[in-house]
């Protein structure tokens, strides 16, 4: 389907038909600019906090820091309490 982009406000918006979002709860979407295009997807409960793009920018931070001082970097069963395991009480475990 092709739509045309039109001016609103300070922004541009883009139509969607109804088919699209009668059944979209809550309404909310995610709207990705990938190398050639923009895609838009609805928003799930499901949708994790690496698909925001601060954690991207997080994520690097981290590694910067942590090559530029590796003497600070512990192995985590030394930094590991009991905290940590009632935090994460009921978070399913992944492979790795």
């Amino acid at each position: 389907m092709q739509k045309k982009l039109f001016k609103h406000g300070g922004s541009y918006a883009v139509d969607l038909p109804i088919s699209f979002v009668r059944e979209l709860d809550p309404k909310t979407v995610l709207i990705e600019r990938q190398a050639d295009r923009i895609v838009i997807a609805p928003k799930r409960e499901l949708d994790t906090i690496e698909q925001e793009p601060e954690f991207a920018a997080f994520a690097a931070a981290l590694l910067r820091d942590a090559l530029r001082r590796p003497s600070k970097l512990r192995d985590a069963k030394e930094v590991w309490d009991k905290e940590w395991d009632e935090l994460l009480k009921g978070v399913p475990r992944g492979e790795d």
